[in-house]
C-alpha cells in the first residue's frame, strides 16, 4: 500500500475571508482605542495594518523571516501610536491581539471554501493522510485550530503545522519537512502534494521541500487553458478552483 500525503494552507484555500474581514478587524481596533479615550482614525488604522501586512509577507519570502503573532501586534500599535504621539502599553497590545482574533472567530466575513469538506473527505477515502501547512501574521494558530473545529474540518486533518509552532514560516522547507515527517512518522512517501493560494509561500515552498505544489489561481493568471494546468513538468500544478486539486494524483500518476 502506498503512503500518500496531502497538505494545504488554511487561508483562502479551506477558509476564505477578504478585504471585508480586515475592515471589521480595523474598525473593531478603532472602537476600541476610542474607548480608551484615544481618536484614532479608521483609515489610518487600516492602512497601517495592511501595510504592515504586506511587509512581513515580502520579507517571510525575500529573508525567509519569521515574527511570532504577538510581535507583529505590537509593531502595529507601535506605528499607529507613534502616529498620534500616544504611548504604548502592554495591556493594549495584549487587549487588540484579543480584539483581532475574537473578530476572526465570530465574523460572518470568515466562511469555509465551498469545496473544502468535499474535498478533504475525497482525498481520506482516496488513502492520503491530510495535513495543513500554514502561516499566521497577527494570531495565532490556536485561532487557525478554533476556526477549522468550527467549520467541521478539523476532524477530516491529521495533522496541523502552524509557523508559531515550528519558529518557520513558508515558503521554508523547515515547516514543510515538520508535516510531512509527522504525517509520514519520518519514512519516505510515495506522493507528497501540498495545497495553497500563495504562489510564493505554497507553490515555490513546496518545491523547495521537493513536494508537488498545487498553486489554486483564482483569476487564471497561470491558467491559459483547461484546469489543472501543468506548470512545470510532474513538479507544479495550478488549478482555478479547490475542487480540480482532486484531479492532481491522476495527472501525477502518468509521470511514473
Amino acid at each position: 500500500m502506498s503512503l500518500k500525503v496531502i497538505t494545504f494552507d488554511v487561508y483562502n484555500t479551506l477558509i476564505n475571508y477578504g478585504k471585508e474581514l480586515i475592515e471589521e478587524i480595523a474598525m473593531n481596533i478603532t472602537k476600541y482605542l476610542k474607548s480608551q479615550d484615544i481618536e484614532v482614525h479608521f483609515d489610518h488604522v487600516y492602512e497601517i495594518y495592511m501595510g504592515l501586512d504586506r511587509e512581513i509577507r515580502l520579507r517571510r519570502v525575500v529573508e525567509m523571516a519569521y515574527v511570532p503573532p504577538m510581535d507583529n501586534v505590537r509593531t502595529f500599535l507601535e506605528r499607529l501610536t507613534r502616529k498620534y504621539g500616544i504611548e504604548l502599553n502592554e495591556r493594549m497590545v495584549m487587549d487588540v491581539a484579543n480584539i483581532i482574533a475574537n473578530t476572526l472567530l465570530e465574523s460572518g466575513n470568515v466562511k469555509p471554501n465551498e469545496d473544502a469538506q468535499y474535498v478533504l473527505m475525497e482525498m481520506k477515502s482516496d488513502g492520503f493522510m491530510i495535513g495543513v501547512v500554514s502561516n499566521v501574521i497577527f494570531w495565532s494558530s490556536a485561532v487557525s485550530r478554533r476556526l477549522l473545529d468550527k467549520f467541521g474540518l478539523s476532524r477530516l486533518i491529521d495533522v496541523q503545522v502552524y509557523a508559531d509552532e515550528v519558529g518557520r514560516a513558508k515558503p521554508h522547507p523547515a515547516i514543510f519537512e515538520r508535516a510531512y515527517s509527522l504525517l509520514t512518522h519520518g519514512a519516505e512517501p510515495d506522493l507528497a502534494i501540498h495545497v495553497g493560494d500563495g504562489f510564493k509561500e505554497d507553490l515555490l515552498g513546496a518545491m523547495l521541500d521537493d513536494v508537488i505544489g498545487v498553486y489554486i489561481d483564482r483569476i487564471g493568471t497561470l491558467i491559459s487553458g483547461g484546469s489543472p494546468a501543468e506548470l512545470i513538468r510532474c513538479r507544479a500544478y495550478a488549478v482555478r478552483r479547490l475542487k480540480e486539486v482532486l484531479l492532481v494524483p491522476h495527472l501525477v500518476s502518468g509521470c511514473s
